[in-house]
């Protein structure tokens, strides 16, 4: 079960997953070994799935909706362009399409390799993509 603390240790690591487990505690006025075992229970439980690290780079980056065929396994779908190179992210979602896919790649005729590789599947009826102009990231 997931209390408090943890939604405060998870916050912190979002925004830097390298911050020191003794500055984490400094800052949350508890041990450091109480944030070291929060996060190995948080890792255990696959609550914590990886630590990343975004980047300033100049790459291409888009989003791509995919609407899916009626009566089709959406996330067999989903897990296979997830395995794709220069996918960085796959959601399932509701609405008029069925999977949005988060590209970033280097240059455009990599995107364009990706996004033809998706309507090549047999069950994609259509994709919507939008480059991404600028990003923003909350804290």
């Amino acid at each position: 079960m997931i209390d408090r603390l943890d939604d405060r240790i998870m916050e912190i690591l979002k925004k830097d997953s390298r911050r020191p487990f003794v500055e984490i505690a400094n800052e949350l006025e508890v041990s450091e070994g109480t944030i070291r075992s929060r996060v190995k229970k948080l890792l255990d439980e696959g609550v914590i799935q990886a630590f990343t690290i975004k980047t300033s780079s100049k790459n291409v980056k888009a989003l791509v909706e995919v609407k899916i065929e009626v009566n089709v396994n959406t996330s067999e779908i989903a897990d296979r362009i997830a395995e794709f190179e220069g996918v960085s992210e796959v959601y399932e979602v509701t609405g008029e399409e069925d999977i949005v896919v988060i590209i970033d790649v280097t240059s455009s005729p990599q995107l364009n390799e990706i996004i033809e590789r998706i309507r090549r599947f047999d069950n994609v009826e259509s994709t919507r993509t939008r480059l991404i102009l600028k990003e923003h990231f909350g804290g």
